[in-house]
């Protein structure tokens, strides 16, 4: 009786390409300014916190890391960490996570505050789709709280950069 046997084979691993066209282009340009846009609004909202450690947060610029092939640029503080990414048709995502903790400690305006301006700098005004597919919230919160943690404790580095907000004075 022989019996057969057979060797394993490596799978290939294949690249694959996404045809950039200028509508994409144009479409990813216009995700960019939304996310930044969000971005602003977070800090925005963090200075209203007294406490230095509420108003820290953390900016991530993933394009500087060549191993890194979909995510853009991320946002991380104690309450939400807000994500660019591409995905794999090349279009661009914005993902917005919140802490479950925080919101128990501090209630659910500050996420709501950032959802709504996050809406409103993603919808369409002209009945197109526009970008409205882009901004994805996490509607089951999260962990947020040790992903921050763990990357303040990793400290700076030539994609991290640690940054307090500037309190805002209260008149």
């Amino acid at each position: 009786m022989k019996t057969k046997t057979t060797t394993p084979t490596k799978s290939k691993t294949t690249t694959n390409y996404v045809m950039v066209t200028p509508e994409l282009q144009l479409n990813n340009e216009l995700v960019v300014k939304a996310y930044t846009k969000i971005v602003e609004v977070a800090i925005e909202l963090l200075r209203k916190f007294e406490m230095q450690k509420y108003r820290t947060y953390i900016q991530i610029e993933h394009t500087l890391n060549p191993q890194n092939v979909n995510l853009i640029k991320e946002f991380v503080c104690h309450f939400y960490n807000i994500t660019l990414s591409n995905a794999k048709d090349g279009r661009s995502f914005i993902f917005v996570e919140m802490d479950q903790n925080y919101i128990n400690k501090f209630g659910g305006n500050l996420i709501n505050r950032l959802l709504r301006e996050a809406y409103k700098v993603t919808q369409s005004n002209d009945n197109t789709d526009g970008i409205e597919y882009c901004l994805k919230p996490q509607f089951v919160p999260t962990d947020v709280q040790n992903y921050f943690y763990r990357m303040t404790f990793n400290g700076e580095t030539d994609i991290v950069s640690i940054l307090i907000a500037d309190r805002l004075e209260v008149n």
